[in-house]
């Protein structure tokens, strides 16, 4: 399910970003996504190298999102955690934060994308690892090569609630948009028939 350059997608119904938040090194990440109607194409990866703050994540991901010729108007959906901005948030989660920074690099009031929280209820990431699994073994999730926190998850994580399993949220939060039927942006009025 590993991808290079010569294989990315030439055409995409739908791009997506998907955040796990964190403030600590290491902790924060973000994925480019691509949907071509049938398969979920993981282009690229942010991790925060250092502590950081929404801003400099923002602009990281602008740059992220220039590194395949896209801007921020290109983006269609966006998902991210549902974490607090903290004490200095002001009451702000960091889905907010992180839309008025762009908002402020796009140089207007208003992000030129909403943020999204993905579904957490009880059983949500079971639900995620089974729909990951069928969506790798029927080839309709791509990951690019150098993803290599996602790829290291995939590979390695085990259920545990650890270092392993931010990659993971981050890029399904995302990916299930796409990849679930009952999220589809086809499954509109689609019978499925088992």
């Amino acid at each position: 399910n590993l991808f290079d350059d010569t294989e990315a997608p030439t055409k995409a119904e739908a791009i997506g970003l998907g955040w796990d938040h964190g403030e600590r090194p290491g902790k924060s990440f973000c994925y480019l996504v691509v949907y071509d109607g049938l398969t979920v194409w993981v282009l690229d990866e942010y991790t925060n190298q250092e502590r950081s703050t929404p801003a400099t994540e923002a602009e990281a991901v602008v740059e992220m999102l220039g590194r395949w010729g896209l801007s921020m108007s290109d983006v269609s959906d966006a998902r991210g955690d549902v974490n607090s901005g903290g004490r200095l948030g002001m009451g702000f989660t960091m889905n907010e934060l992180l839309m008025r920074s762009f908002a402020h690099i796009a140089g207007t009031s208003r992000p030129p994308f909403r943020i999204a929280v993905p579904y957490k209820k009880r059983g949500s990431v079971d639900a995620r690892v089974r729909l990951t699994s069928n969506a790798c073994v029927d080839g309709r999730l791509r990951v690019h090569h150098k993803c290599g926190k996602l790829i290291n998850s995939l590979r390695h994580w085990r259920g545990e609630n650890n270092d392993l399993k931010d990659p993971f949220d981050a890029a399904m939060y995302i990916s299930e948009v796409y990849l679930s039927p009952a999220l589809s942006p086809n499954s509109a009025g689609r019978l499925i028939i088992a």
